[in-house]
């Protein structure tokens, strides 16, 4: 995307475009000008998360201080690059996910899940915020594409664009210098240097004037108070890993100005053929027949069926509240759970593999769904199993916080199963539906 800003008229313009177009064919927006700045700030913030201080640590404030600033900037950067872009309502649920779970880090709200996870989750609803945001996703919305978006919003385009932010410095500089013009005054970047300077002058005599007068002093302790601890702070962020956060901080803000400015300039013709090239190989999967599958998926549910009917009494002890002979409540309740959350995962993947790779005259037939209802209707019973085993388990010794995380992952199948069956009777796509899900009550447990 080429935007272009206003220049002097007549025969400066022309020497403007001149000079401009024998340095770079590059341009970049006052926007992406003023974003490229505050990426550094953005960039070096993030690092403080991780150089100073521990994150386990859940009484030290300035990573919690770090997560904000960072957020914030991520969410002004992104929203002033897609100024005039329209939010897609998809936009505002990723967005709420990542406050969620930002503000779940500030205020160490977070009681279920590590906080190396709370920060994984950030990151991820960050980049698929802000490539919904952009309106990069390549169905135009969360769907069975999403291995292909996540290599757009983590590599493809942060990656592709991570040269991004030196060609808008450079490209500012030099418009600067080409369009310069004789007795009028710019703000230069030595005045702003200098205006630093000066304060920092003036904050350093004020505080030695502090010191040599105790009267002054007394007169204004309280501002005395606040200054020093201010000064205090900004000594702190001064010590010996100063230089690595700054060196560090550099192809951080290149990859994060590249996600999000990038994501704006990324050409919508590169989507296209990735989403054609995408649909022409799903198409190319549809060569075997319905009835290969119906007799794979019947094969399953059989196998299914005889271990309900066999382990009966075993399966569904924890309805009725009698344990089998030789188990305590915490081995029957702990042993299988797992599994049997794999099993749904395997039956998962093998419809994934049967509804991708049976042709499409088929796949409306009711000889062919059926089996796959059946199936799906079998997870829900796996489904529901663990989730009685986990809550005779919670009802007898509480919730903790990797209880309160299997019962998520209970929920979360339990959902895939009814959307997927949805699926099937109504031909309409759920999987947007269960990611939101996910996402949704992921965020809503970090606040717990």
């Amino acid at each position: 995307m080429n935007c272009t800003e206003t220049v002097p008229q007549g025969n400066d313009a022309i020497a403007v475009s001149a000079a401009r177009s024998s340095v770079s064919s590059f341009s970049s927006t006052k926007t992406e000008r003023i974003c490229s700045l505050l990426s550094y700030i953005l960039a070096f913030a993030y690092t403080g998360i991780y150089y100073n201080s521990d994150i386990h640590d859940p009484s030290y404030i300035r990573t919690s201080v770090c997560i904000a600033l960072t957020a914030a900037l991520i969410i002004l950067i992104t929203e002033l690059i897609h100024r005039g872009v329209s939010h897609d309502w998809e936009s505002w649920i990723w967005l709420s996910c990542f406050c969620a779970t930002v503000l779940s880090a500030v205020f160490r709200r977070n009681s279920v899940w590590e906080p190396y996870q709370v920060l994984l989750f950030i990151h991820i609803f960050a980049v698929w915020w802000v490539i919904s945001r952009a309106g990069i996703l390549l169905e135009g919305k969360s769907g069975h594409l999403l291995p292909l978006d996540a290599v757009n919003g983590f590599i493809a385009v942060p990656f592709g664009n991570l040269f991004l932010r030196i060609r808008t410095v450079f490209d500012a500089l030099t418009s600067r210098i080409a369009g310069k013009r004789e007795n009028k005054r710019h703000f230069s970047i030595w005045t702003a240097a200098a205006l630093i300077v000066s304060a920092l002058l003036f904050l350093k005599s004020a505080d030695l004037l502090l010191s040599a007068d105790s009267g002054f002093e007394a007169r204004f302790s309280d501002i005395s108070e606040s200054f020093r601890r201010f000064l205090s702070s900004l000594s702190d962020m001064i010590d010996e890993t100063l230089p690595e956060r700054i060196l560090f901080s550099i192809p951080v803000g290149a990859w994060l100005f590249g996600l999000t400015a990038g994501s704006r300039r990324y050409p919508r013709s590169v989507l296209e053929r990735e989403r054609s090239a995408a649909t022409e190989l799903l198409s190319r999967l549809r060569r075997v027949p319905s009835v290969i599958w119906t007799a794979v998926i019947s094969l399953f549910s059989l196998m299914y069926l005889a271990f309900f009917v066999l382990q009966s009494s075993y399966l569904f002890g924890a309805f009725t509240g009698t344990l089998p002979d030789g188990f305590i409540v915490s081995q029957y309740a702990r042993e299988g759970f797992f599994e049997l959350c794999k099993v749904i995962t395997v039956n998962f993947t093998l419809l994934w593999f049967v509804t991708r790779m049976t042709s499409d005259d088929s796949r409306n037939r009711p000889l062919f769904q059926i089996p796959c209802l059946i199936l799906l209707a079998e997870s829900l019973l796996f489904a529901v199993i663990a989730f009685s085993k986990l809550f005779l388990y919670i009802r007898c010794f509480g919730f903790t916080p990797l209880r309160l995380q299997s019962t998520w992952l209970v929920c979360l199948c339990f959902a895939g199963c009814v959307l997927w069956m949805y699926s099937l009777l109504t031909g309409k796509p759920a999987f947007r539906k269960w990611m939101i899900f996910g996402a949704v009550t992921l965020s809503a447990l970090c606040l717990l």
